[in-house]
């Protein structure tokens, strides 16, 4: 069994700021440090093209960049010439820094679907890394897409090649997925449970947050309840601790 740590970069929740470039990528980071571990940032090509300097860095030190859309719009809801409009734009942004194409995407709010995979697989990404199978969180936070979040539910729990032509990498999921507010909201003792489940059921376990679910989010009542550094200090115990005896792989490498 690996595991696969991701982390979508965005602009900072309830504010169009970007404290967690300065804040909470270092702080994740420092967690990381300890055993060298390598990671899957995913990155809207316009975030990129803003601030190229810290994602050549994070490149540098071994951390995989894969493109989350081109400003962070729902695939689901475009039009089939606006998706091939933004995946073109999206390619031309990350060649232009990182002298690559990029391998891997992951739509935002989960909004794959198979008119934006077969698109992907035209313009050469190798993996996508949208859907959470069995979750019913996913359809708590986005009621109004019930045919979308039916199709990622019975997705299979593990890496494999879709009819359209591309991998997908899955969210590792029991219940509810195993994300950020898992680590937020749960305590250790239900956590290691939690996680009993997941290795269970996961040949690979997948994990994702956001940038901003390391800084503090005074606007964010589940901050405010649940606050970010038991999030860290959870993770902290996940990476040194629980899963102290396993591999941790970027993404890219699953396939």
């Amino acid at each position: 069994m690996n595991i696969a740590l991701s982390f979508d970069v965005e602009e900072d929740l309830h504010s169009p700021t970007f404290e967690s470039l300065k804040l909470g990528i270092p702080r994740l980071l420092k967690i990381l440090e300890n055993r060298n571990i390598k990671v899957t940032f995913f990155v809207p090509a316009k975030l990129l093209e803003k601030f190229p300097n810290i994602f050549l860095k994070l490149e540098k030190q071994g951390h995989e960049i894969a493109l989350h859309g081109y400003e962070h719009e729902r695939f689901d809801d475009l039009s089939i010439k606006e998706k091939q409009r933004r995946i073109k734009e999206s390619i031309k942004i990350y060649k232009k820094i990182f002298d690559k194409n990029p391998e891997g995407f992951r739509a935002p709010q989960h909004s794959i679907d198979s008119a934006t995979l077969k698109l992907l697989k035209r313009n050469n990404f190798i993996y996508d890394s949208s859907y959470t199978p069995f979750n019913f969180l996913q359809l708590f936070f986005f009621p109004r897409k019930f045919k979308l979040w039916i199709k990622g539910f019975f997705q299979p729990l593990c890496v494999n090649k879709l009819e359209e032509g591309i991998y997908e990498i899955p969210i590792s999921s029991f219940f509810v997925p195993f994300v950020s507010l898992t680590l937020r909201i749960f305590s250790r003792r239900i956590l290691k449970i939690y996680l009993f489940f997941v290795k269970l059921f996961n040949r690979d376990i997948i994990f994702y947050a956001h940038s901003w679910d390391f800084i503090e989010l005074p606007q964010s009542k589940i901050d405010r309840n649940f606050p970010y550094f038991k999030l860290t200090e959870n993770l902290d115990f996940l990476i040194n601790d629980f899963f102290k005896d396993k591999k941790f792989l970027r993404l890219e490498e699953l396939i």
